[in-house]
């Protein structure tokens, strides 16, 4: 009960802050604080939002930013759970991986955006590689941390009981791991959307990123805010969505070394 009257008084205070910025933009850009032609303003957004709603770009530039944020997510959910689970539970692996993980860690992602052009040509493909790129290594990270610190005492009575490697990884190790990995598909998420927009950015004819490109090069400014806008609100919802599993697992928990 305290931690959902908590969950809810941020909830709300999160709501105002809101509410509070849109009406100091509005007001600012009113009392002619601001220049409307840099930032536009909280109503004019809307009002073009409702256009961009009707003539049907929002369901047309939301569609296929989704729809490419789907499958990058998709293949880096798969691909870093099991590579995190196969470095977390043997150490060969984990030396064999961690020279590639950390070059893509330190690497800045968009850098390989010419190389994806040159070898996946421009539009989908690209941009799902690169938004995968962006999610894979929180999703990797926390699934290797995840399979590293389980419930050592679990362990070994599982062991004592005669359990195998197979049993302990499977009822031990997973299930301890979850909430951990959860937290890092929390993170891939945004990174996934920031990937997509980014790379729709440099060569895209739909999605929001294109939108953002297309009506900034032509200096609309409140048709390029109702694209920003969408992202802002896109990343909150998808974000909101796995914490709100993530709570889930929190029960699943456990504080321990590492086992290996």
């Amino acid at each position: 009960m305290i931690d959902l009257f908590y969950r809810r008084q941020a909830m709300i205070l999160g709501t105002l802050s809101m509410i509070g910025l849109l009406v100091f933009w509005q007001i600012a850009v009113d009392s002619g604080f601001i220049n409307p032609f840099f930032i536009s303003t909280p109503s004019q957004v809307w009002a073009e939002f409702l256009v961009q709603l009707e003539d049907g770009q929002v369901a047309a530039n939301v569609g296929a930013t989704l729809y490419c944020f789907a499958w990058s997510m998709g293949l880096a959910t798969v691909v870093g759970i099991v590579l995190g689970m196969l470095a977390g539970w043997f150490s060969d692996v984990e030396a064999a991986l961690e020279p590639f993980i950390w070059f893509k860690y330190s690497a800045p992602t968009v850098a390989f955006y010419p190389l994806f052009v040159a070898w996946l040509g421009y539009g989908t493909p690209t941009i799902i590689a690169i938004a995968f790129l962006f999610a894979l290594t929180p999703i990797y990270a926390n699934t290797l941390s995840g399979i590293k610190n389980i419930d050592r005492d679990l362990a070994k009575a599982a062991r004592s009981f005669g359990a195998r490697p197979l049993d302990v990884f499977l009822q031990v190790a997973l299930p301890g791991s979850v909430p951990v990995m959860m937290a890092g598909l929390r993170l891939g998420v945004g990174r996934a959307l920031t990937g997509v927009v980014v790379a729709e950015l440099f060569g895209a004819n739909a999605g929001l990123g294109y939108a953002i490109t297309y009506y900034g090069q032509l200096m609309q400014t409140t048709k390029m805010m109702v694209s920003i806008a969408i992202v802002i609100l896109l990343g909150v919802i998808l974000t909101q969505i796995l914490s709100y599993f993530e709570t889930k697992t929190d029960a699943w928990r456990v504080d321990s070394g590492p086992l290996i």
